[in-house]
C-alpha cells in the first residue's frame, strides 16, 4: 500500500536520486554521496517553511515517488490561495 508522508531529511538521497533520473535532471542533478549542501539547505529551508509540503509517496517502506507543493496567496477568486505543484517523480 502506497502511503503519502511530509519527507525527512532521512529521505533526500532518494528524492535527489528521483529528480536525477530522467533526460533534464540527469544534467542538472547530483545525486552523489554524500550529497552536495546545497541539497541540504534547501530541504532545511523548505521544511522550516509553513507554506511549502515536500511529501514523499512511500511503499512497504521505500520511497517511491516525490513532490513539492508550494502554497501561494492571490487576489483573484476573491483571495484564494492555491498551491504550485512541482518536482513531481515516481
Amino acid at each position: 500500500m502506497i502511503t503519502f508522508r511530509r519527507a525527512q531529511a532521512s529521505d533526500l538521497p532518494d528524492i535527489v536520486a528521483m529528480l536525477a533520473d530522467d533526460p533534464l535532471g540527469a544534467g542538472r542533478e547530483d545525486a552523489s554521496l554524500p550529497l552536495a549542501q546545497g541539497y541540504v539547505d534547501a530541504f532545511n529551508a523548505i521544511d522550516a517553511d509553513p507554506k511549502q509540503l515536500l511529501a514523499v509517496a512511500v511503499d512497504g517502506g521505500e520511497v517511491v515517488g516525490t513532490l513539492q507543493i508550494s502554497f501561494l496567496a492571490g487576489l483573484s477568486r476573491k483571495g484564494a490561495w492555491r498551491g504550485q505543484i512541482e518536482a513531481v517523480r515516481v
